[in-house]
């Protein structure tokens, strides 16, 4: 405060579990072998009877340790997958399938970042093209039309095809200007969303040019060709 206006998010759900009777019981004390028989953990015999999503709560004892969570995968996993799983005005449904998924691609994330400063190091002289710099354009644009409408899951979506499509052209060996001018840029994008592992990187790289949020080429966003599909009589 003070503040213009207020966003309601939504909450973080978890399923509820119940024993035969009628207890709470907390994730940590049930366990499954088939994602089907739920029973509790170390009790075969003792079946558990697993109810709707709710949102967190004490009482229902269906709340996630943060701290367990944090020291397991680290906090940017955690912000990537509540992030990435629904627009923040509807609840999330927390699942430990997608904590796992969003911990498995900041490690490719940062595997890129080992093979950009490899290229940073090799140092090209000379660049073939401007692709590398068209990419970055449309990541910056993409995620601040993003940030300003509140689409944070779609953000999320941008850094997956912005990883890919880093992995493909970095094989048309920029100099190590373009890359670092154009890698420093996704850093400081990536910030809101996984500000440890975005500051870590930047760390990382020679350039120690004040951090600010990159500006849009609008020039640059033009298309000289686009892909145009027609479909006639129901074919394409």
């Amino acid at each position: 405060e003070p503040f213009e206006s207020l966003f309601t998010q939504g909450m973080v759900c978890h399923e509820t579990y119940k024993d035969e009777d009628e207890n709470w019981l907390s994730p940590d004390e049930v366990e499954t072998n088939d994602g089907k028989r739920y029973f509790v953990r170390n009790q075969p015999s003792k079946k558990v009877k697993v109810g709707p999503a709710e949102s967190m709560s004490k009482s229902k004892k269906n709340t996630i340790d943060p701290e367990k969570i944090i020291s397991d995968f680290g906090a940017d996993s955690v912000r990537l997958f509540i992030l990435s799983d629904s627009p923040p005005e509807k609840d999330v449904q927390w699942s430990d399938e997608g904590i796992i998924s969003s911990f498995k691609f900041l490690q490719k994330l940062w595997n890129l970042n080992s093979q950009i400063l490899d290229e940073i190091q090799k140092d090209h002289k000379k660049d073939h093209d401007d692709l590398f710099d068209k990419m970055t354009n449309n990541f910056v644009d993409k995620v601040t039309n993003n940030l300003t409408k509140f689409t944070y899951n779609k953000i999320i979506a941008n850094l997956h095809e912005m990883h890919s499509e880093i992995s493909s052209i970095l094989k048309n060996n920029y100099s190590s200007k373009t890359i670092l001018n154009n890698y420093k840029k996704i850093l400081v994008c990536m910030i809101p969303v996984t500000p440890h592992f975005a500051n870590e990187c930047i760390s990382k790289l020679s350039d120690k040019t004040q951090l600010k949020w990159p500006d849009v080429d609008r020039a640059m966003l033009l298309e000289e060709n686009i892909k145009y599909v027609i479909q006639i009589n129901g074919k394409k």
